[in-house]
């Protein structure tokens, strides 16, 4: 008799999890295709995919202003980076206060060398890029950042959520990429990243979070001008000098990247 009566409780009760995990699936097919449609809308108002993949290099130039808790400028030091996909990448890094330094860095995958070069050191100090995870990641992160796709770095949108940057309200289309998950604020209006935080895992705290404005076109690219109130500016596939790799000079200057002319 009891099985008798629990079997009609049992098929509905299966059938209502059945039913409620359905309705889960629908859910998320339907934000994930809603993802997909605003990244693709995000990738034509950046420039297109054709264009994006043309990216080869990408130099990146800022001030950076460095204040105490009073809110005094106690420094202020021009970085400038020097990124060549996949693999390499040069900086000039002037953007910490005394005791710090102004610093070169250089990367080379390709050779499995980094290096860093010290003010005031007699020669650079050169390691391994294999042996730091960090050295790859520097160079994903700066395209999936700022371009949000590339022909090596292509984030795969998989929800998306409505959220508000201040009192605008803002599409977020969540992505992953690697062990990464990446999410973009886009305005509605020009379908741009306001906001993009880079997360690891499945933790909810970002990692890191920059806040983009003042578009402009660069080499057929919308690139921000501003990042959070400082200025930002950017050259795509510009002319470089390919020996700065393995040639850290101070006196060279911030510039020594360019190729000359003959």
């Amino acid at each position: 008799l009891n099985d008798g009566i629990a079997t009609p409780f049992v098929t509905l009760f299966l059938l209502v999890v059945a039913a409620s995990a359905f309705g889960r699936g629908i859910d998320q097919s339907e934000d994930q295709t809603k993802a997909r449609l605003l990244w693709e809308q995000a990738i034509a108002a950046k420039g297109g995919r054709d264009q994006l993949h043309t990216v080869r290099s990408l130099v990146m130039s800022y001030e950076e202003t460095v204040r105490n808790f009073l809110g005094i400028v106690v420094h202020r030091g021009h970085v400038e980076r020097l990124y060549v996909f996949p693999d390499k990448s040069w900086e000039w890094d002037d953007g910490l206060p005394p005791p710090f330094r102004l610093t070169i860095r250089s990367l080379d995958i390709e050779h499995d060398v980094r290096c860093y070069f010290y003010e005031g050191a007699s020669a650079p100090t050169c390691k391994r890029a294999t042996d730091s995870s960090e050295a790859e990641e520097s160079l994903t992160q700066i395209q999936y950042l700022y371009l949000m796709e590339t022909k090596w770095v292509k984030p795969i949108p998989y929800d998306v959520s409505v959220e508000r940057i201040g009192f605008k309200k803002v599409d977020v289309v969540h992505t992953r990429f690697s062990d990464k998950r990446v999410s973009y604020w886009l305005d509605r209006k020009t379908h741009l990243p306001m906001r993009v935080a880079l997360f690891y895992g499945t933790v909810d705290k970002p990692r890191l979070t920059i806040d983009l404005s003042e578009y402009a076109n660069v080499a057929g690219i919308q690139m921000p001008q501003k990042q959070k109130r400082g200025r930002i500016s950017f050259q795509i596939n510009p002319d470089y000098d390919i020996q700065i790799f393995s040639r850290l000079s101070v006196p060279a200057g911030p510039k020594a990247w360019r190729r000359t002319k003959a």
